[in-house]
C-alpha cells in the first residue's frame, strides 16, 4: 500500500523519467482507487492528467493505448510513459471534447457517436496483432468458481449447477468458436469522452480492454442507455450475430456472479443476475446454448 505522503514523491519521478523538471510543476488528486493515482500535472500553465499504477496488473493499460493507436481505434492524447504509468491530455481543459455525462445515456447524438465509435473498435480491433494473448473477460469461467457460485448463492438444488459442469468443456467451447475482436468492456458514462458538438465520442480507461465477441460489449452498452439511445445505437452499429446473443444471455450472467462474489458485500448490480439464476431463466438460457450445437 502507498500512503499518500509518498505517492507525490512516486509521481514527480515517474514524471522526472519522462523529462519533466519537477521545479516547474504542480500536482492535483483526482482519484485514488484500487492502487492507480490519478493527478492534474499543471507544469508551466499546461494541464495534463497522469496516471500511476501501483499494481503491476493495472499496467496493461498503457500497452492498451498503443494496442488501440496501432489499429487506428480513436482515443484521447498520450504525452508521455514509463513502464508504471502514462501522461494524458487533459479533457477538462480540452477545446475539442468534454467528459461524459449522465445525460449522454439518453442523447441520441451521443447514443450514435458512441456507436461509431464501437464500429471503429471492433472492426478493427481483429486486426491486432496478438489478439488471441489479450485478456478475455469469459476467461474467468472455471469450475471452481462456479461451484463457489452454487454454494455462496445458497442455491445448491438448482438444477442449473449441474447442466453447466455436466457440459462444461461444450460450453467453453462454444464461446470459443465467437469471432473474436477488440472488446471494451466497461462501458458507462464516467468512461466516455463527446466532443463538445457532439460529432465525436470514445472511451477511456481502457483497464477491462480485451478479446471477445461484439455483442458482449453492445450488451453492455444498451444496458445503461434509456430506450430511446438504445434504439439509435442499434441503428447506427447495424447487425451483430444473433447466435453471440445467445451464448451472451447466459455467460454474462455467470461472469456477473463471479465478479459480485468477489466482493466482500454482494453488490446491487449482481441481484438481477442473481434472480434470473434462482427463477430458472439461467437454466432455460444454458440449455439454448448447448443446444447451438
Amino acid at each position: 500500500m502507498i500512503l499518500n505522503n509518498n505517492i507525490i514523491d512516486k509521481l514527480k519521478f515517474e514524471l522526472l523519467l519522462m523529462g519533466f523538471n519537477n521545479k516547474n510543476l504542480m500536482l492535483e488528486k483526482i482519484r485514488n482507487k484500487d492502487g492507480v493515482f490519478v493527478y492534474r500535472v499543471i507544469i508551466d500553465k499546461q494541464s495534463y492528467v497522469i496516471k500511476y499504477f501501483a499494481n503491476i496488473d493495472f499496467t496493461r493499460e498503457i500497452k492498451s493505448y498503443e494496442i488501440l493507436k496501432s489499429v487506428g481505434v480513436p482515443t484521447i492524447n498520450t504525452i508521455a510513459q514509463t513502464k508504471h504509468s502514462i501522461l494524458l491530455e487533459d479533457i477538462c481543459n480540452s477545446d475539442v471534447y468534454r467528459l461524459g455525462i449522465a445525460e449522454d445515456l439518453k442523447n441520441e447524438n451521443s447514443a450514435r457517436m458512441i456507436a461509431k465509435w464501437y464500429k471503429i473498435l471492433h472492426g478493427n480491433g481483429e486486426n491486432v496483432f496478438g489478439l488471441s494473448n489479450l485478456y478475455n473477460e469469459t476467461d474467468i469461467i472455471q469450475k471452481d468458481r462456479i461451484l463457489k457460485i452454487k454454494e455462496k448463492s445458497n442455491t445448491q438444488n438448482n438444477q442449473v449447477w449441474d447442466l453447466i459442469l455436466d457440459n462444461f468443456n461444450l460450453i467453453k467451447n462454444t464461446i470459443s468458436q465467437c469471432r473474436q475482436t477488440l472488446t471494451y468492456n466497461d462501458f458507462y458514462w464516467t468512461n466516455l469522452i463527446v466532443s463538445k458538438n457532439i460529432t465525436k465520442a470514445m472511451m477511456f480507461d481502457y483497464n477491462l480492454l480485451g478479446r471477445g465477441y461484439r455483442y458482449s460489449d453492445i450488451r453492455n452498452v444498451c444496458s445503461s442507455l434509456s430506450t430511446t439511445a438504445q434504439r439509435v445505437f442499434l441503428d447506427e452499429y447495424g447487425s451483430f450475430d444473433e447466435t453471440e446473443k445467445i451464448i451472451d444471455d447466459g455467460i454474462s450472467i455467470l461472469v456477473t456472479l463471479i465478479f459480485a462474489f468477489q466482493k466482500e458485500k454482494f453488490p446491487e448490480w449482481g441481484k438481477s443476475s442473481l434472480e434470473i439464476t434462482k427463477n430458472g431463466e439461467l437454466f432455460n438460457r444454458i440449455n439454448r446454448i448447448i443446444n447451438l450445437i
